[in-house]
């Protein structure tokens, strides 16, 4: 395991790849689904409000990053083309249903189920994303993404007591992060095709 200090370097990551990430939706290198971007922030404040009654932590500033670099990338994103195109039915749809894991999040007193329903919501905003990359993966700039991955598995290393509600989200985050850097770079849809075609 890895001292807690360590958390530092995560939190130094996070806030690269959202500079990154900010920096490509400028330059027009990325199209960010605002809906998305917008309910991964509010999980993340959410999470990190929530962590604030026990007082603040060094795992709270990792969920504050979380939160900060969405909602900065939300912001430029509507300030750059107001997100047309971008609020379809499915994404609409998807927003609602993340929004009510939310509000089931809040309601439950039951920690564990507090965290299966934080994900399953942070689940729901990312499917916008993750079918924006699949079908146009120029539209995504992946690495800030790894980046990302590789900063939720240092907060992992850096856990002393395994329990689910210690681990899950990051364990989350870490795979999210994963697919969504996949899809984006490796053009998941191009080798689907090409695999179809040559079993056709």
């Amino acid at each position: 395991m890895l001292p807690a200090w360590f958390v530092l370097f995560s939190v130094a990551i996070r806030l690269f790849s959202g500079g990154q990430y900010a920096w490509g939706v400028l330059r027009g290198k990325a199209r960010p689904n605002p809906v998305t971007w917008f309910l991964w922030g509010l999980t993340a404040m959410i999470a990190f409000l929530a962590q604030l009654q026990n007082g603040p932590t060094a795992q709270s500033l990792v969920t504050f990053v979380l939160g900060l670099s969405p909602l900065v990338i939300f912001a430029i994103a509507m300030g750059k083309d107001r997100g047309r195109g971008h609020f379809t039915p499915f994404t609409i749809s998807c927003g609602v249903i993340a929004l009510i894991g939310i509000v089931l999040w809040q309601l439950t007193t039951n920690p564990e189920l507090a965290i299966a329903f934080a994900i399953a919501a942070d689940i729901c905003a990312s499917l916008p994303t993750l079918r924006k990359a699949y079908h146009d993966p120029e539209s995504e700039y992946a690495f800030p993404y790894l980046l990302s991955s590789v900063s939720m598995l240092i907060t992992l290393a850096t856990i002393t007591n395994w329990s689910f509600t210690v681990y899950a989200f990051p364990l989350y985050m870490m795979s999210i992060n994963v697919v969504l850097y996949g899809v984006s770079r490796f053009r998941v849809r191009r080798m689907v095709r090409r695999l179809t075609a040559r079993h056709a």
